[in-house]
């Protein structure tokens, strides 16, 4: 049989701080149990959506849905209203549990609406359906619309053993992500599971997250790529002291690796390790600690199966082809979406989305989304190598590439002007002449979704009438 999460929960020391926000706040296991369970009573079962700019409060209300037998349904804060209404629906969510700091959509919601504080037992909060489902994540939405994720219990708490496991030795680790997503989820689990403090922010911009790993002096930190990427271009990580990390965590995507030779230089007694996944495929996961420059993700963690697949069945090394990743555990599935659901999880794997290819060694090397992928007089280009050739030039603090009808384009941010020509110069450098961005233009800031994901398609249509 299953542990839910409030037994394990339970099973720990009521003393220990679980989760600190900001270095000011913190949140015993006691006080957790405590709030969560005096919430629990006044909630009805049933499919609850969670929206809260405030962790703890977020962590109190999670937990509280799981006791009472219900499914949690994660939100941003950062989502328009429209989109909310919108997800609210599709994962017909019976009610909207909410923060008293943010603003629930005024209307177009049919379910019931209140915060811990207002939340009265029947007095409205009819319960829903009860199913399987521990939670339903939404994915970034990065490439397209973004899709509900199922997530039964047995996945969730899939191998929590094994994530006590990894923060053995670790008091505190650092996890900046944004409350209410996937990554979010993933922090508050091991909050929940884990023998280490987890420290969370209210702000991610670099040169917040760069401050708090100083102020708090964690042996971990847990940062995605698009924000150690600015750290770095903008010389965060050199003007804050982190040398107290002992392991700093870059995931779920590629990183460029201008970036981690940088930290590298500046943290050499820190362990760097990239990581590779997505709310799809978890608790699946590809890993290398950085023992070198060279460009791959390492291989599967413990548990987990890589495969290159191709039109025709798995391909050997050396081969493009899609990545799929495969774990012993459960496997997830797309809420109320069986022809989407058939697409992406099949005979146990997860089609990923993304073109790679495994060497000899079993190490999994990125190639592209493949919605990015560029073709050019029919050859294929990686836009992320045309991206991450360009983050070797000291200016540049982010890029983007795609295709347009002259080829190869590449929108750039820079810390200070640089003359075109330069970029040009240090591309060269790095890539094959068909792969070479025939313009390069500089933009202020990337397009971003809620959630901060680079949106290449608006990119693209803003720079087409330049």
């Amino acid at each position: 049989m299953t542990t839910t999460l409030p037994e394990l929960v339970r099973d720990r020391d009521g003393d220990h701080v679980a989760l600190t926000v900001d270095g000011d706040r913190s949140l015993s296991v006691g006080e957790w149990l405590r709030e969560s369970e005096d919430l629990a009573r006044r909630l009805p079962p049933g499919r609850i959506a969670l929206l809260f700019d405030d962790w703890i409060g977020y962590a109190i209300a999670e937990l509280a849905v799981r006791m009472a037998g219900g499914t949690v349904v994660g939100l941003s804060p950062k989502l328009p209203a429209r989109t909310l209404r919108s997800r609210l629906a599709r994962c017909e969510a019976a009610g909207l549990l909410h923060g008293p700091e943010v603003r629930p959509p005024a209307t177009g919601f049919a379910g019931w609406t209140a915060t811990p504080e207002t939340l009265r037992k029947g007095a409205g909060t009819a319960g829903g359906p009860p199913d399987d489902l521990a939670e339903i994540l939404f994915t970034s939405g990065t490439t397209g619309g973004a899709k509900p994720v199922a997530v039964s219990l047995a996945n969730l708490t899939f191998g929590h053993e094994g994530r006590g496991r990894l923060f053995n030795g670790i008091d505190g680790v650092l996890a900046a992500v944004p409350v209410g997503t996937n990554a979010g989820h993933s922090a508050m689990m091991t909050a929940m599971t884990a023998p280490a403090t987890v420290h969370v922010l209210s702000g991610l911009d670099p040169e917040t997250v760069a401050r708090m790993i100083e102020k708090l002096r964690v042996p971990m930190a847990i940062v995605p790529p698009s924000i150690v990427t600015r750290m770095v271009a903008y010389g965060w990580h050199e003007r804050h002291d982190l040398s107290g990390l002992r392991a700093l965590m870059l995931g779920s995507a590629p990183v460029p690796m201008a970036t981690v030779s940088r930290l590298a230089q500046a943290l050499p007694e820190t362990r760097i390790v990239i990581g590779y996944g997505s709310t799809e495929a978890a608790p699946a996961f590809v890993n290398r600690p950085v023992d070198s420059m060279e460009e791959h993700l390492g291989g599967p963690s413990g548990g987990t199966e890589l495969m290159i697949h191709g039109d025709d069945g798995p391909l050997p090394a050396g081969r493009l082809g899609e990545i799929c990743l495969r774990s012993e555990a459960p496997q997830r599935s797309y809420f109320r979406d069986p022809r989407a659901t058939a697409r992406v999880f099949r005979d146990g794997w997860t089609h990923m989305g993304d073109l790679g290819h495994v060497d000899e060694e079993g190490r999994l090397h990125f190639f592209d989304r493949a919605v990015d992928v560029i073709t050019v007089d029919d050859r294929t280009i990686s836009s992320t190598k045309v991206q991450h050739a360009l983050h070797w030039h000291p200016e540049v603090v982010e890029a983007a590439a795609f295709g347009d009808a002259k080829g190869v384009c590449a929108a750039v941010v820079l810390r200070s002007p640089v003359p075109e020509k330069e970029l040009h110069r240090v591309a060269a450098e790095r890539l094959e002449s068909h792969e070479r961005p025939a313009r390069i233009v500089v933009v202020d800031e990337l397009p971003r979704g809620p959630i901060g994901k680079i949106r290449k398609g608006l990119l693209r249509r803003r720079l087409a009438v330049r």
